[in-house]
């Protein structure tokens, strides 16, 4: 149970960096990475909730296990479209540092 109130606290890390994203950047781009992280970000914890209220996660491990062998749909969709939300903000982080907007 410890893991999962490390993947917990690891969920607020990302609520936080989205609020610095949209800070950051400019205020219509700012504010949809910021959206679109939240909202993923709730749908995994949401969708983890519910593999837990099932069992079939327990620790930590299982949690990667779910999501790289594809056992649970929406955790793994939940899963890849935050990373991708992360990893789009990200981008658009670097080039507006790099172009100096």
């Amino acid at each position: 149970m410890k893991g999962m109130l490390v993947f917990a606290m690891l969920l607020l890390a990302i609520c936080a960096t989205s609020l610095g994203i949209s800070a950051t950047l400019p205020s219509p781009d700012g504010a949809l990475f910021a959206i679109a992280i939240l909202l993923s970000a709730t749908f995994t914890a949401v969708c983890l909730c519910i593999e837990l209220g099932e069992g079939r996660i327990n620790d930590m491990g299982d949690v990667m296990n779910v999501i790289e062998t594809g056992q649970s749909l929406r955790l793994t969709l939940a899963a890849y479209g935050l990373g991708c939300s992360l990893a789009a903000s990200a981008t658009v982080l670097v080039y507006h540092g790099l172009l100096g907007y």
